[in-house]
C-alpha cells in the first residue's frame, strides 16, 4: 500500500507500508521536528504527536523504519535531560568566569 508522510514542516514522502512499517528507497534526511507527523493512504489517515522515528531494517538498500509515539514518561525524561544539559552548560560557563579556565 503506498502512502504519504507528511511532517510538521510540510516535507513530504511517499512511501510503500508493509505492516507497521515504511519502505523508501533509501535512507532519507527526516526532518528534525517530529512533534506531529501525518500518514495519508487511500483509507485512512494516522497522526503521530510527539513522534519518534525507530529504523527497522536496511534491507537491499532500502531503509524501513516505523513511527510510534513518545510516551508521557520518555517526554518527561527528554525534558529532564533537556534541563540538565542545559543546567550543566551553565556551571561549565560561571566556572569558567570565575576561575578563568
Amino acid at each position: 500500500m503506498e502512502v504519504t508522510i507528511i511532517f510538521k514542516d510540510g516535507t513530504e514522502m511517499a512511501a510503500e507500508k508493509n505492516g507497521t512499517c515504511f519502505i523508501l528507497p533509501q535512507k532519507p534526511a527526516f526532518p528534525d521536528d517530529l512533534s506531529e507527523v501525518t500518514v495519508e493512504s487511500g483509507e485512512d489517515t494516522r497522526v503521530y504527536r510527539n513522534a519518534v522515528l525507530t529504523e527497522c531494517a536496511s534491507v537491499d538498500g532500502r531503509c524501513w523504519f516505523t513511527f510510534t509515539e513518545e510516551s508521557a514518561l520518555e517526554k518527561t525524561i527528554r525534558e529532564l535531560r533537556e534541563a540538565n544539559d542545559m543546567l550543566t552548560e551553565c556551571i561549565l560557563e560561571m566556572s569558567e568566569m570565575i576561575y578563568g579556565e
